[in-house]
C-alpha cells in the first residue's frame, strides 16, 4: 500500500474511532465519518466495504492498542503470587486511563453488534494464558482458593476496572466520589485485593521483578 494511502485509511480509521466512541454505530453518520477524516464516501467504502465493516476495524484497532499493553503482564512470576490481584487491578485501572475510547467502544460493541467480529476472539489470550497459569500455581500455594476459577477471577477483575472507568459520573453520585480520584483508585486496588486475595499491594507498587533489580550505582565507579 503506497503512503499516500495509508495515511488516507489511517485517517478514516482515527475519525471512525473518534466518532464511533463518542455517538456510537447507530448514531455516526457516513457523512460525518467522511467530513473528519477529510475524504469523500467513496473512498471510505473503498477501504472498509461498508459502515459495520468500519466500525469494527475501528473497536479491534482500540483493543489492540489496549491489548498491546498487557504484554507487560508477561513478566510477572511466581514471586508477585501474594500481590497478584492488586498488580492485575492497577494494570487494568491504567489502561482504561490510557485508552479512554476503550469503555466505550465495549459499551458500543455490546449494545449495537449482533455479533462480535472474529478478530476479537481469544485477542486477550496471550497474557490470559500466562496468568492462568500463575493462577493456577497460586491455587496450590493456597494464595487462591481452589473452588474459584480463573474466568471467574479475571472476569471480576475487568469488571470492577471496566466499572470504575465507564461509570464514572454516575458512580460518582450514588457513592463516594473520591473513589475516582488518584487516591481513590489506589485505595480500590488495596481494600479490593485485601477482600479478594488477603495481601495488600506493597507500598511501592511494584511487580516482584522490578523490586529484585539491584540499585543504580551512582558514584561513577561502575
Amino acid at each position: 500500500m503506497q503512503e499516500r494511502a495509508i495515511k488516507t485509511r489511517q485517517a478514516i480509521l482515527a475519525a471512525a474511532i473518534r466518532l464511533f466512541a463518542r455517538h456510537g454505530f447507530q448514531g455516526t453518520r457516513i457523512d460525518a465519518l467522511a467530513s473528519t477524516a477529510k475524504v469523500n464516501r467513496q473512498r471510505l467504502y473503498a477501504y472498509f466495504g461498508n459502515k459495520e465493516k468500519l466500525f469494527e476495524a475501528a473497536m479491534w484497532a482500540v483493543f489492540a492498542q489496549a491489548n498491546a499493553e498487557d504484554e507487560r503482564l508477561l513478566k510477572l512470576d511466581e514471586d508477585d503470587l501474594p500481590q497478584l490481584t492488586a498488580l492485575l487491578l492497577r494494570h487494568y485501572l491504567d489502561v482504561h486511563r490510557r485508552h479512554p475510547a476503550l469503555h466505550r467502544m465495549i459499551g458500543w460493541a455490546n449494545l449495537e453488534l449482533k455479533h462480535p467480529p472474529l478478530s476479537m476472539k481469544d485477542s486477550k489470550e496471550p497474557s490470559f494464558a500466562h496468568l492462568r497459569l500463575l493462577y493456577r500455581r497460586g491455587q496450590t500455594t493456597g494464595f487462591f482458593p481452589a473452588a474459584v476459577s480463573f474466568d471467574v477471577y479475571v472476569f471480576t477483575l475487568l469488571a470492577i476496572t471496566y466499572f470504575h472507568a465507564a461509570n464514572r459520573t454516575t458512580a460518582a453520585q450514588t457513592m463516594s466520589s473520591e473513589l475516582f480520584t488518584t487516591a481513590g483508585a489506589a485505595q480500590l486496588v488495596q481494600e479490593t485485593a485485601a477482600m479478594m486475595q488477603g495481601q495488600p499491594l506493597p507500598d511501592d507498587g511494584q511487580p516482584a521483578a522490578a523490586r529484585k533489580k539491584p540499585p543504580m550505582n551512582t558514584d561513577g565507579h561502575g
